[in-house]
C-alpha cells in the first residue's frame, strides 16, 4: 500500500511590511477621584464573618445593563463581574472597603462603602468621550486572556464585529471569527465554521445556551443571527466548560440582549443585500421590556445585472426575526422569552435549488437565592426544516426532511471570593422528521416516498469546581456524565456477521414499536490550570473528554443548510474526542497589548466519513453510506493584538493539520486503503490581520486581509474512453492534491451622524477588493476538442462585491 506523500509545501511569506501602529492613549483624563460613599448598619455589636453587597451597573445614557463591569475591593480585582443583567453579587467581610467598579468603555466609579448588614449599590457609569470606537478586542477584564483559567476561549462584543468589513456590509459572526486564530472554513459557499481541525458539526451552537441545529444565510455568507439583537459571543475552543456538552469540537454560545427598560428606541437600516428593522422599550418601565429585530433580503436585483442568463433567472431570498421579552421580578430574579426564526430560499435557474427553515424559542430564568446561591433554568423548542428540489422535467420533485427537539436545562452556583461549584443537568429529546420525496408540480411524474427517522433522548448531569489557590494560581475542574438512548418505533436491519455493513449483506430486519433500542453512555473529564509567571504572563494547560451524538450527514465536501442530522443508531455509534491545549499569554503596556501562543492536540474515535458516491437521502439504511474511523488535529495558534488606541487591530497565524484515517478489514469500508488522509477542512496555513483606525470625530476605517492554504481534493489521474465515446475518469486516492490558495483582501469605512444628530451611520464597503477568483471547487470537464477530462476552477465569489448601508436611529436617551 502507498501511502500518501503529498503535503502542502505553500509555506506563508509575509510580505504585509512591519506591523505598525500608533501608540496614542486615548484614556488618559477619565479616571474619577471623587468617592462615592456608602453605609450599611452599624458597626457596634456582635457580626457575622460576612456580608453580601449586590446591585445592578446601567450605563448613564442608554439606561441598558452594563454586563462584564469589574469590581476591585481594595485595591484588588475580587474575580467577580456583572452578569449580561449589569448585576452583581460579592461576598465581604464587616467594615470599611474602597470599591472600585472599572468597565473598558466607562469611566470607573470609586466608592467607599461602611458595610455592617447586607448592602445594595446600584450604579451608572458614563460612556467614555470618544464617539466611535475601533476593533477593541478585549475580555471582560483587561487582563482576562493572562487571568482566566481556560484556554482557547474567545470573547467579541456586536460592536466589535461591526468595526470589522463584511459581505455586503452586514457584520456577522462567523464571518468574524473566521478571522480568529484557529478558526476557519472549507470556503465560500458553505455554511458553519471548523475550529481546531473540527468537523463542523462538531462545533455547539447555542443561542442563550438553547441549542441551534442550524442558521445560515445566503450559501453560508451570513448567519442567521442578526447583529442588531445580539449582545455579544463566546467561543470555547477544544476545552468546553462541564455545563456544555454533545459536540466533540467545540462551542458558540451566543447572548441575545434584552430590550431597553427606560425608553422606545428603534433603529431601520437599508442596504444591498437587505433592510432590517428595531424596535425595543419598556411594557411596563424598569420591569418589562421588548426587543425585536427583523431582516428581509433584497438581494435578487443584483443577479438581474449579471451576463449569465441562468444567472439572471435564479433567486435568492432569506429571513429572519428575533423577538425577546424580559422580566425583572426583583431582588435579583429575573425571567426572559425568547424566540428566533430564520429561513432561506434559493433558485439556481430552472437547475436545482433549496429551502430551509429554523424556529427556536425558550424560557429562561436566573435567580439570587440566598447569600450565595444562584440558580438558573430553561425550557427550550427547536424546529428545523429544509427541503431541496429539482424543478424541470417529469423527473422534477422535492425532497423534504428535519429534526424537531425538546431542551431542559437546570443549574445551581454555590460561590464565595475564591471558590465557585456549579452543578446542574440537561436533557434533550430528538424526533427526526421522515425523509419524502413528492413530485415538484402536476407535471411531474414521480411517486411519493417516504423513509422514518429516529428519535433519542440525551440526558447529562455535571459538576463543575473552580477555585483560586493563590494570586498566581487558577484551576477550574469540571465532570460530566453524558448518556444517550435510541427510541422506537424503528427497524433495525441484520447484517452479515462476516461480512461488511452494506445493502449487500443485509440477512434480516427487527422492527421495534416503541422503548429503547440502543443505548451508550461516557464520562466526560475536563480540568484548567493558569500559572502566572509574573502580573502580565502566564501558561495554561488544559483537557477535555467531549462525547457527541448526532451528526450532519452530508454528500458534499463541505456543510450546506440542507445536510440531514443523524442521531446515533446501533450502528452509528458516538464520536468521542480528546483535547490538549498548552499555551503562553502575555500583556503588554497597560493592557493595550496582547500576545500569545496556544497550541492543541486532538484525537477523536468514530468520526464519520462517506464512501464514494454515497446514497445519503432517502435511505433506510444510512450506516451502509458511512465509514467510521480515527481523526486527528494539532496546530499552534499565534496571535498578536492592540486593543486601544487611534489605532487597533490583530495578526493571527494559525497553523492546522486535520486528518482521518478508516479502520475497517472489509474493503468496502475503507477510505485510501486505510491510510491515513487530509480531511476537507485540513488548510495547514492561515494569516489574518485586521485593521481599525479612528477617523476623528466620527469616522472609522477597516482594513482585512486573509490567506489560506487550499483544501485538499480528489483530482482525476486519467480517462478512459470506452466503445461509443464514453469517457470514464480514473480517479487518485482521496484528497490527494489542493485547490489553489486562498487570498482575500477588504475594507470599509463608516461614519456615523452623516444627517442626524440623534443617531445615524453610512457604511461603505468592499468585499473581495482585487476581485481574485478564489476557488470553491475544481471539477472535470470532457474537453470537446481532444475528448479528455480537463480541471477547471469554480469561484462562487468571483469578483469585486461593493455595498452601501444606511442606517438610523429613534428613540433613547436622544430624545
Amino acid at each position: 500500500m502507498a501511502k500518501n506523500k503529498f503535503l502542502g509545501k505553500n509555506m506563508v511569506r509575509f510580505c504585509t511590511g512591519l506591523f505598525f501602529f500608533f501608540l496614542v492613549s486615548v484614556f488618559s483624563g477619565f479616571s474619577q477621584t471623587d468617592s462615592l460613599t456608602f453605609s450599611f448598619g452599624k458597626s457596634d455589636g456582635n457580626h457575622p464573618d460576612s456580608y453580601i453587597l449586590t446591585g445592578k451597573i446601567t450605563s448613564k445614557e442608554s439606561g441598558r445593563p452594563i454586563e462584564s463591569v469589574g469590581i476591585h475591593v481594595d485595591g484588588i480585582f475580587t474575580g467577580v463581574s456583572t452578569d449580561r443583567f449589569g448585576t452583581y453579587y460579592l461576598t465581604l467581610t464587616p467594615g470599611f472597603h474602597r470599591v472600585v467598579f472599572r468597565h473598558i468603555s466607562n469611566i470607573p466609579v470609586f466608592t467607599q462603602i461602611s458595610l455592617y448588614e447586607n448592602g445594595v449599590v446600584n450604579l451608572q457609569l458614563i460612556e467614555k468621550a470618544f464617539e466611535l470606537e475601533g476593533v477593541v478586542v478585549m475580555s471582560d477584564e483587561p487582563d482576562r486572556n493572562v487571568r482566566n483559567p481556560i484556554t482557547g476561549v474567545t470573547k467579541l462584543t456586536t460592536a466589535e464585529l461591526r468595526a470589522i468589513p463584511a459581505f455586503l456590509g452586514e457584520a456577522d459572526i462567523f464571518k468574524g471569527l473566521q478571522l480568529l486564530p484557529g478558526v476557519s472554513s472549507v470556503g465560500e459557499g458553505t455554511s458553519g465554521i471548523n475550529v481546531r481541525g473540527a468537523k463542523a458539526d462538531q462545533n455547539l451552537l447555542l443561542m442563550n445556551e438553547v441549542l441551534v441545529l442550524s442558521s445560515n444565510h445566503a450559501l453560508g455568507f451570513l448567519s442567521g443571527f442578526n447583529t442588531d439583537v445580539t449582545e455579544n459571543f463566546t467561543l470555547y475552543k477544544g476545552n468546553l466548560p462541564a455545563n456544555f456538552g454533545g459536540r466533540a469540537g467545540s462551542a458558540l454560545n451566543i447572548l441575545m440582549r434584552p430590550g431597553s427598560k427606560e425608553s422606545w428606541q428603534g433603529q431601520v437600516g437599508v442596504g444591498t443585500s437587505n433592510g432590517k428593522i428595531l424596535l425595543e422599550g419598556p411594557i411596563l418601565e424598569d420591569k418589562v421590556s421588548v426587543i425585536f429585530g427583523g431582516r428581509l433580503s433584497n438581494v435578487n436585483w443584483l443577479l438581474g445585472q449579471a451576463r449569465d442568463l441562468d444567472i439572471q433567472n435564479s433567486k435568492l431570498n432569506f429571513y429572519d426575526g428575533y423577538l425577546g421579552v424580559n422580566w425583572d421580578l426583583g431582588k435579583g430574579h429575573q425571567l426572559e422569552a425568547n424566540t428566533l426564526v430564520t429561513g432561506d430560499e434559493f433558485q439556481f435557474s430552472d437547475q436545482f435549488g433549496y429551502e430551509w427553515a429554523n424556529r427556536i424559542s425558550s424560557l429562561r430564568y436566573k435567580g439570587i437565592l440566598g447569600e450565595n446561591i444562584s440558580l438558573t433554568g430553561l425550557l427550550a423548542d427547536g424546529n428545523f426544516d429544509n427541503a431541496f428540489f429539482d424543478p424541470e422535467g417529469v423527473e422534477a420533485a422535492k425532497v423534504k426532511n428535519g429534526m424537531r427537539y425538546q431542551q431542559g436545562k437546570a443549574s445551581a452556583t454555590w460561590a464565595n471570593d475564591k471558590l465557585a461549584l456549579t452543578g446542574g443537568m440537561e436533557g434533550i429529546y430528538y424526533q427526526g422528521k421522515p425523509e419524502r420525496i413528492a413530485p415538484f408540480d402536476e407535471t411531474s411524474a414521480v411517486q411519493v416516498e417516504q423513509v422514518g427517522k429516529e428519535r433519542g433522548l440525551e440526558l447529562s448531569g455535571f459538576l463543575t469546581l473552580e477555585y483560586e489557590l493563590g494570586e498566581n494560581t487558577g484551576f477550574v475542574g469540571g465532570l460530566r456524565y453524558s448518556t444517550y438512548s435510541q427510541l422506537g418505533s424503528d427497524t433495525v436491519y441484520q447484517y452479515n456477521p462476516n461480512g461488511p455493513i452494506s445493502a449487500n449483506e443485509i440477512s434480516g430486519e427487527t422492527p421495534f414499536p416503541k422503548g429503547k433500542i440502543k443505548s451508550y453512555s461516557g464520562l466526560e473529564p475536563r480540568f484548567s490550570l493558569r500559572q502566572n509567571l509574573n502580573p502580565t504572563l502566564s501558561i495554561k494547560l488544559s483537557y477535555a473528554r467531549l462525547f457527541q451524538y448526532i451528526q450532519s450527514v452530508s454528500n458534499t465536501f463541505g456543510p450546506t443548510p440542507i445536510d440531514l442530522w443523524q442521531l446515533s443508531t446501533t450502528y452509528i455509534p458516538p464520536q468521542r474526542s480528546d483535547n490538549f491545549s498548552f499555551g503562553v499569554f502575555k500583556n503588554k503596556a497597560d493592557n493595550s497589548w496582547e500576545y500569545s501562543i496556544d497550541a492543541f492536540y486532538r484525537t477523536s474515535v468514530n468520526q464519520v466519513e462517506y464512501r464514494d458516491f454515497a446514497q445519503i437521502f432517502l435511505n433506510p439504511h444510512m450506516e451502509t453510506e458511512l465509514v467510521f474511523g480515527k481523526g486527528e488535529a494539532y496546530g499552534v495558534e499565534f496571535l498578536i493584538k492592540k486593543n486601544l488606541g487611534v489605532v487597533t487591530g490583530w495578526l493571527a497565524y494559525t497553523y492546522s493539520r486535520s486528518f482521518f484515517t478508516s479502520q475497517s478489514g472489509f474493503s468496502e469500508e475503507q477510505i485510501n486503503q486505510n491510510e491515513r488522509f487530509p480531511s476537507n477542512y485540513d488548510k495547514p496555513h492561515e494569516v489574518n490581520f485586521i485593521l481599525s483606525r479612528k477617523m476623528y470625530p466620527r469616522g472609522l476605517f477597516n482594513f482585512s486581509v486573509n490567506y489560506a492554504t487550499g483544501r485538499p481534493v480528489s483530482a482525476v489521474s486519467a480517462s478512459y474512453i470506452l466503445n461509443g465515446g464514453l469517457v470514464v475518469p480514473d480517479y487518485t486516492n482521496r484528497n490527494q492534491y489542493r485547490i489553489p490558495d486562498y487570498f482575500r483582501v477588504d475594507l470599509s469605512y463608516t461614519v456615523e451622524k452623516v444627517f442626524s444628530k440623534r443617531g445615524d451611520s453610512l457604511n461603505f464597503s468592499i468585499y473581495n477588493l482585487f476581485g481574485r477568483k478564489n476557488a470553491y471547487s475544481v471539477f472535470w470537464q470532457k474537453d470537446s476538442d481532444s475528448q479528455e477530462l480537463r480541471p477547471y476552477r469554480l469561484a462562487i465569489l468571483g469578483s469585486i462585491f461593493p455595498s452601501i448601508t444606511y442606517s438610523i436611529k429613534w428613540g433613547g436617551s436622544n430624545e
